[in-house]
Formats: C-alpha cells, structure tokens, sequence
C-alpha cells in the first residue's frame, strides 16, 4: 500500500509517498522502488520505504496566493500519477500561531482535497501530536526528534531537504503505523 503524505502550504508545500510492504502471506506484491534524492531504501516485509519526497516551491510572499494555490493542483496530480497512491495522510487543520496562519493552510488544504477528491482517493487526517505520538512516541515531541526517527524508521536523511518533506513523511508514516496497528501489516 502507497500513502502520499502532505505537509500542506501556501508557499512550499511537502510531499513524500511512502510504501508499507505487507508480509506474503497477506498476498499483496511489492512495486518497484523509484529514485529518492538523498534516500537509501530499506525493504522487508512489513516495514515502510520511502518511494518518493520533495516540495513544491509555489513562490514568495510577492506572488499573490491565488497564482499560487493555482499551481498546486498541477503539483500534486503530477505526483499522484507518478506515485500511484492508494490514499492521502495529511495533518488536521489546526489554529497555531495566527488566524492569518490557519486561513492560508486551510486554502492549500483545501486544494489537497480536492485533488484527492478528484482522483477518488481516500483522506486520512490526523493531529499534530497524533503525528508526532505515532512516530516519535511522544506527542510534544520536539519537530528535530520526529525527523531524527523518522530518518530512523526509513534509513533516509532528511539534513540536506527542506523541513516540509521531514513532515510530509511524518504523516505519512502516521498513517502506515495506523494500518500496521489495524490490519497487523
């Protein structure tokens, strides 16, 4: 099963698919494994790889946020199509620092479901400390230690790649330690 995590912005939004092999007993095959920058795959029944992450860089705050939200569609269908996801992990809406702040995630949000919508794939939402309880095992764990096990969960570092990929693979393995729980992949 393929999960394609977002970490959803109106500047730079985050992505990254992760795939969770089930044991062969279970009867799935595996797909191929595409090329990650600066990832080493892990493979093995029952463990999550990562098949794919980055970001879309919509622009800077000069560029106004309809031209921006625009491009994101394009975006996230290109990464649909290349990834084949069966569904999509993505953080619930929360009120942080500002109402400016949320309002923004909410449009880039808005758009993610759409083209999940679109595409008749399932969304999956989950809290920030649902996230950060799932993969770092503590849910006021600190955004360095979510990305530390996250590294450690995927073999991957994330040093040389924005922040926004950190946390896209983060919900997306959030959501393939829901299934693990659920299903006993």
């Amino acid at each position: 099963m393929r999960v394609l995590g977002i970490d959803p912005g109106t500047r730079v939004c985050g992505y990254a698919c992760v795939e969770l092999q089930q044991r062969e007993r279970a009867g799935l095959e595996a797909r191929p494994a595409l090329q990650v920058r600066n990832a080493v795959h892990r493979s093995g029944s029952g463990k999550p790889r990562l098949i794919g992450a980055g970001v879309f860089d919509l622009g800077g705050s000069r560029k106004p946020p309809e031209q921006r939200l625009a491009e994101l569609p394009t975006a996230l269908e290109t990464r649909v199509d290349r990834f084949e996801p069966e569904c999509v992990a993505l953080e619930e809406a929360f009120f942080g620092k500002s109402v400016q702040s949320a309002l923004r995630l909410g449009e880039a949000r808005g758009v993610v479901l759409l083209v999940a919508g679109r595409r008749e794939l399932r969304v999956h939402q989950y809290a920030p400390a649902t996230v950060k309880l799932r993969v770092a095992g503590h849910g006021a764990a600190s955004k360095e230690a979510l990305t530390r096990m996250v590294e450690q969960a995927l073999g991957v570092s994330f040093e040389d790649l924005p922040r926004d990929v950190g946390d896209a693979t983060a919900i997306a393995l959030c959501h393939t330690s829901a299934l693990q729980a659920c299903y006993g992949l």
